[in-house]
């Protein structure tokens, strides 16, 4: 019966996407229907790709269509070329072997690829018989591996077979065995042995006799371990595969093999070495089942260790100074026995790799043993550094030992009672010895702050270097200087003591010296007219302390290093926190006796600030650069090692003092409120303008009427309290540029609010200018990506309220005030910071808006930051108010007192110190 419809197909092979592509003389959908109604795995004709007129069928959908169409009296199919009419014979052809199990996973390319066994994730397959067409051994390969893919049951048991029964040589550079070694593995021949084919190495009895290496057979589940020359009965009809198994150890491990093929039964020492060491591993990775003495596995892991213990004769006393200690009484151990150094260079003489002593096998790696006798005499040739002993001994005190890198010999360090006593001190700091202050230290230190001084002097003594990092506010500045006064009265340093700070604070410290330490000589090496050369080291030396900034000690690195220092201080240490700038590899050049870094932010954002501190501490104390980020910081900061972290915290923490504001033992010795005075220096372009402005207004007022004067002399106060704020405020600059740069007093109002930040805690600023106000609000918030509230005249009342609501929930951490809008009527008790960006000279006033913080409700410690310039009217007026009570009645009253000063009077009140005209 003729058919009511012919077909015609084409189909093309795509090689790109590994599928077929089918196209008819009509559109698809006219005959997918009929062609693929009774095809199930395409679900029918359902799921099937059509794109361009083009039907897509996978390598298994195309073989199953192609193999199994029926023949249907509606339709029938004629092929439009050569290439579709011979796809139905040989999809008839692969499918006789897939129904008949004639097909097997392809061995040649495992031989081709050394050892892989598969191509884009998949196995490939074979027929058992020559194919008619390259193109069908493809195809079948493909379908096979599509087949197993599309049914989970069969995905499922191949990827058993695939994880348990791996290619035996998977992890080798070359497959060893056949591919009647793989199939007989998973069973594709039949039953498989019962047995698996491995050697046995078992030692000589004596010293002097050979080891014995034999052949066995090993039951699948280890319950029988037989020679093969006696192999139980039901084992024998497997002897082809225990051939087989033979003659795959022998080309793994070609020199087992003796002069008849046979496998070698006794092995010297050195060849018994080489294959425990060696060949084992091969072995293993290959598949092989081994049988080693007991003892191997521990020898295996046991590492050459070098222990130095300290001599008795080394007292604490004796440290003082030294960099290396070099009295050790040395000993070489592994496996738990112990050699003198001359019995492990008597063994070492006889260059054996295994020893059996005291009843115990032994490695001695002839590499192993020549490294640890060139360390052995490096350490004492050259000594080992303090701090090497040091940290062991903090890390074994705090159980927290290091294991050593591979190929590294560990130097365990054994020192006795009185060096583990300095260890315990440095780790207490209410035990150290009390430092008694001099009478030339002014001032009365707290009893947290005695420790800190005490501990200075205590690490000072043994050579060691100190990072203070007391909270803000909580005076290391002071300790500092009570710390220099106790050196120099009771040392007597034939050479000042050096310290480097941010320029911004240069005029802090000045202040601070002459307050506390009035008889210590200063000498500040800063500005364009500073000191070089010979003037330079005359200056120094005739000083207690130099003074110098940040980028001096690299600008002027030939100057400063030619002194050795009695001490190098750095404020602000987290100006180094970047180890590579030239700044701090500059510093780090610096020669001095003792180190001290003072930071109440030692790590910023990670630990290699903290790195880069102790670097310039206690240079080598954590190491090289790479070795900290493999040994802590990788470990404590990409996977949150604990051990590390405690292993980290015991090594810094006898060089490491922080005491928070929130510390008991502080807070109970601490009043309720802190007033502290920043200085800080005009730049540059501040003294100019300050000057220009000043010298201006004086020349105009000789002419001007008493009213005109006064006006004159009002707006050049307010001109010159802009530019003491900021040039861009003066200017009326829109959009001002470098920002930070053209003021030292909104860098250090960047400082302190980063530090308050730091510490999570808020704060408020008063600022006289709402446009000084706005443009701390837009630098603040971009720096600390965080929002940051103000508060002015033109805010309504709603908006007011909702942001003190804001700021007491604790939603927003940092509160700008203008002084008039913000000074009275507010409760702010969730500051416990406040900073006064500019002086309102008037101390009632200054104080009332303190007072937003520090009233009824308040709990925390209040610190109150007052910026000062230096060299100008602002420290004029402040040294005023400070020294003669009479004259703040007055100017209480406001400003208007300054109008009524003589021109004499006015140009001293005005004029710029010799200091602040250099600028920065």
């Amino acid at each position: 019966m003729k058919a009511l419809e012919t077909i015609q197909i084409s189909c093309r092979w795509n090689e790109e996407l590994r599928c077929f592509e089918l196209s008819g003389s009509t559109h698809p959908f006219s005959w997918v229907s009929p062609l693929l109604a009774w095809h199930e795995e395409t679900f029918y004709g359902t799921m099937i790709e059509i794109e361009n007129d083009i039907v897509r069928l996978s390598p298994w959908q195309a073989l199953t269509w192609f193999a199994l169409r029926p023949h249907s009296r509606f339709s029938a199919v004629e092929w439009a070329d050569e290439f579709t009419a011979r796809l139905e014979a040989w999809a008839k052809h692969i499918w006789n072997d897939v129904r008949e199990r004639r097909f097997l996973p392809d061995a040649s390319l495992w031989k081709n690829t050394g050892g892989a066994w598969n191509e884009a994730g998949r196995t490939r397959w074979r027929g058992a018989d020559d194919d008619p067409d390259p193109f069908v051994a493809t195809w079948r390969s493909l379908a096979i591996a599509d087949w197993l893919s599309r049914d989970p049951e069969l995905r499922r048991l191949w990827g058993e077979i695939v994880r348990a029964y791996p290619l035996i040589a998977a992890q080798s550079d070359q497959w060893t065995g056949t591919e009647e070694d793989w199939l007989e593995q998973i069973g594709w021949l039949g039953d498989r042995p019962p047995f698996t084919v491995g050697l046995r190495l078992t030692e000589p009895e004596k010293d002097g006799e050979l080891w014995t290496l034999e052949p066995v057979a090993l039951a699948l589940d280890d319950s029988v371990i037989a020679p093969l020359d006696r192999l139980p009965r039901a084992w024998r009809p497997y002897e082809s595969s225990v051939a087989r198994a033979i003659h795959r150890i022998q080309t793994i491990v070609p020199w087992l093999g003796d002069e008849n093929e046979s496998l070698l039964r006794e092995l010297s020492d050195d060849q018994a070495w080489r294959f425990l060491s060696e060949e084992s591993v091969k072995l293993t990775e290959a598949g092989v089942r081994l049988l080693l003495p007991d003892w191997w596995h521990d020898i295996r892991q046991a590492q050459l260790s070098i222990k130095a213990k300290l001599s008795p004769s080394v007292r604490t006393e004796s440290l003082f100074g030294l960099e290396r200690l070099s009295e050790f009484d040395w000993r070489v151990a592994t496996n738990g026995i112990e050699w003198t150094e001359e019995e492990f260079a008597a063994l070492a003489e006889q260059q054996r790799r295994l020893i059996r002593l005291r009843g115990q096998w032994l490695i001695l790696d002839p590499a192993l043993v020549r490294r640890a006798q060139a360390l052995m005499e490096k350490a004492k040739k050259e000594g080992v550094p303090i701090h090497d002993v040091v940290a062991q001994t903090l890390l074994a005190e705090a159980n927290e030992r290091e294991e050593a890198m591979d190929e590294e010999i560990p130097i365990e360090i054994d020192v006795h009672d009185q060096f583990r006593a300095l260890i315990r001190q440095l780790q207490t700091i209410d035990e150290l010895p009390r430092a008694n202050v001099p009478p030339s230290f002014r001032g009365v230190l707290r009893p947290y702050q005695q420790r800190g001084v005490d501990w200075l002097v205590f690490l000072r003594r043994f050579g060691f270097g100190a990072c203070l990092a007391d909270d803000m506010g909580l005076g290391k500045t002071v300790q500092l200087l009570a710390y220099l006064a106790y050196v120099n009265d009771t040392e007597r340093p034939n050479a000042p003591a050096l310290l480097i700070c941010p320029t911004s604070v240069i005029g802090n410290w000045q202040k601070e010296c002459a307050r506390f330490v009035p008889t210590l000589r200063v000498y500040v090496h800063h500005g364009p007219n500073r000191a070089r050369n010979d003037a330079f080291l005359q200056a120094a030396r005739e000083a207690d302390l130099v003074i110098t900034s940040y980028p001096l000690a690299h600008l002027d690195h030939d100057d400063i290093k030619q002194i050795h220092w009695h001490a190098i201080c750095l404020d602000e240490a987290q100006n180094i926190k970047n180890a590579q700038t030239k700044q701090a590899r500059a510093i780090r050049r610096l020669n001095g006796n003792h180190k001290i870094a003072l930071s109440g932010t030692p790590v910023e954002n990670r630990l290699s600030e903290l790195w880069s501190i102790f670097h310039f501490l206690n240079p080598g104390y954590l190491g090289s650069a790479a070795e900290f980020e493999r040994r802590f910081a990788g470990p404590i900061e990409k996977e949150g090692d604990a051990h590390k972290k405690a292993a980290l915290q015991a090594l810094i923490r006898p060089f490491l003092l922080r005491r928070t504001k929130t510390d008991e033992a502080v807070a109970l010795n601490l009043p309720d409120k802190i007033e502290q005075k920043e200085y800080c220096p005009l730049t540059a372009e501040q003294a100019a303008l300050y000057e220009q402005l000043v010298n201006d207004t004086l020349e105009r007022a000789k002419a001007a009427s008493p009213f005109a004067r006064r006006g004159l002399i009002l707006q050049m106060v307010n001109g010159v309290k802009q530019i003491c704020d900021h040039p861009a405020l003066y200017l009326k600059e829109r959009q001002p540029r470098q920002l930070v740069e053209r003021s030292h007093k909104l860098e250090k109002l960047v400082e302190l609010v980063e530090q308050i930040r730091a510490n999570n805690e808020s704060c408020l600023i008063f600022t006289q200018y709402v446009r000084m106000g706005e443009m701390i609000q837009e630098l603040l918030s971009d720096l600390l990506d965080e929002r940051v509230l103000f508060l002015h005249g033109g805010v309504p009342k709603p908006t007011r309220d909702r942001m003190v609501e804001e700021f007491q929930a604790q939603h927003a951490s940092i509160f700008l005030l203008s002084l008039k809008a913000g000074g009275t009527g507010l409760n702010l008790t969730a500051a416990n910071h406040v900073i006064h960006f500019d002086r309102w000279w008037n101390p009632a006033v200054e104080n009332q808006a303190t007072d937003r913080a520090y009233r009824i409700g308040q709990t925390k410690f209040v610190h109150v930051h007052k910026l000062i310039t230096t060299g100008t009217i602002e420290e004029k007026i402040d040294e005023m108010l400070e020294q003669k009570q009479a004259l703040a009645d007055v100017i209480t009253e406001g400003e208007a007192w300054i109008t009524e000063l003589s021109d004499d009077e006015l140009r001293d009140l005005l004029a710029l110190s010799a200091a602040a005209k250099g600028g920065a």
